[in-house]
């Protein structure tokens, strides 16, 4: 199960952030469009926001799957009963 929850969701902000900031950067001179919202560009904004939380989930995401893998199926072979389980696979021929 290699799958980290945070990558999916991670681009789900990203695109959403894009898609919001573009809009805002399109509609930057139009002040009727921000006119209920004291003419703050609040879509600008809170597509900066999630832009940025997208990137961090997906960051994190990113992370935690590099690492998982470099990990790997060795790593019990530093310590004695993964030594002794490297030696009982070897004697039964189970390693590949």
């Amino acid at each position: 199960m290699g799958l980290d929850i945070r990558l999916p969701i991670g681009l789900l902000f990203l695109i959403l952030g894009a898609l919001l900031s573009l809009y805002g950067l399109l509609t930057l001179n139009n002040p009727a469009v921000y006119a209920k919202s004291l003419g703050d560009n609040i879509n600008l904004w809170w597509g900066a926001c999630l832009l940025i939380f997208g990137a961090v989930m997906f960051f994190y995401g990113r992370r935690a799957t590099s690492q998982n893998a470099t990990e790997g199926m060795h790593q019990t072979a530093d310590s004695e009963e993964g030594r002794r389980n490297e030696a009982r696979e070897h004697d039964e021929g189970l390693e590949k």
